[in-house]
């Protein structure tokens, strides 16, 4: 009795499956195909869905779809669904952009004793142009700290909720140090790797990123003390992850947002944008991420400057 129950449970699902699938116009089912194909191409999730119980409730969703307007919330269902909670849909026809909807925070850098060096990398998102500033602007804040006596560094990736992590990571090459530094790991077991060099950033053997006024600390490979938060976060917890591993190097704060994901950017047939998440991100020594890094020392955002210049106090 039981197995003919759920056998008819069954047989009703995939006949209202059908009726949606019915009620769906050619248009709209070619858009919704588009996306579940490349979904189940490239998500980081893709191992871990059934594929036929997802592609079913988003044809439900659809219900009733007849332009390809009709399928947006449908859309964003199927990239909800995912539960990466780094992928996100933007519709072609959406005239209010992401990053316009609220002003972005301006951080302010913290004071610290002269016997300690500081260096905060903020968020990143612009142009070629703003590329140079943002990697000269963090140089030239490293330059005028640059002394041999420094007991030691530290990186601030407070509230740096993520954009183009390579300006950053070419930026704080000094302070990180040459070689590699972590890796994109994705769901067919592939790994790209960061690699820092000379002032230049690779992945795998491309250049990124580079920096053309490198420079090199007068107290080499120093003790660094990097500084997180709940708003560390995609780019920022990459920053953070390419700190792991690192010799003389204590994270001091609170857990990070937890989307330690690299995301791709795919154009649909109708000129909308998917951001999918697509990699994890591991770290020299092989540890996976793609979610939260945790501090070596839990404390609020309040105390943990202090904290890690007690620290480097500390050490001989």
């Amino acid at each position: 009795m039981k197995h003919f129950i759920l056998y008819t449970f069954s047989i009703v699902l995939l006949g209202c499956n059908n009726n949606a699938r019915n009620q769906i116009s050619p248009i709209a089912k070619e858009y919704i195909d588009e996306v579940i194909s490349l979904l189940e191409q490239k998500s980081i999730k893709k191992n871990e869905i059934d594929w036929t119980v997802f592609t079913n409730k988003i044809y439900l969703h659809a219900k009733n779809s007849k332009k390809i307007e009709d399928t947006y919330p449908c859309i964003s269902f199927a990239i909800s669904e995912l539960k990466d909670n780094h992928s996100y849909f933007e519709p072609a026809k959406n005239s209010t952009k992401i990053e316009n909807l609220n002003p972005l925070p301006i951080l302010v850098d913290e004071n610290v004793p002269r016997d300690i060096g500081y260096i905060r990398i903020p968020f990143f998102i612009g142009n070629n142009e703003a590329v140079k500033d943002y990697i000269d602007t963090i140089t030239e804040k490293i330059s005028q700290q640059n002394k041999a006596e420094l007991k030691g560094w530290i990186v601030d990736l407070r509230d740096n909720f993520g954009g183009n992590m390579w300006p950053m990571l070419v930026g704080i090459e000094p302070i990180l140090g040459d070689g590699i530094v972590g890796y994109f790991l994705d769901n067919n077991n592939n790994y790209e790797v960061w690699k820092v060099l000379e002032g230049k950033v690779f992945l795998n053997s491309e250049v990124v990123e580079q920096n053309t006024n490198l420079i090199h600390l007068k107290n080499e490979k120093p003790n660094v003390a990097v500084l997180i938060n709940a708003k560390t976060a995609s780019s920022g917890e990459a920053i953070s992850i390419a700190f792991k591993g690192r010799n003389k190097t204590k994270f001091f704060g609170t857990k990070t947002f937890g989307v330690s994901t690299g995301c791709k950017s795919y154009t649909l047939s109708d000129s909308s944008r998917i951001n999918l998440a697509e990699s994890i991100f591991v770290d020299r020594n092989k540890t996976k991420y793609g979610s939260s890094i945790q501090p070596d020392v839990k404390c609020n955002d309040n105390e943990s400057l202090q904290v890690a210049i007690d620290w480097l106090n500390k050490i001989d």
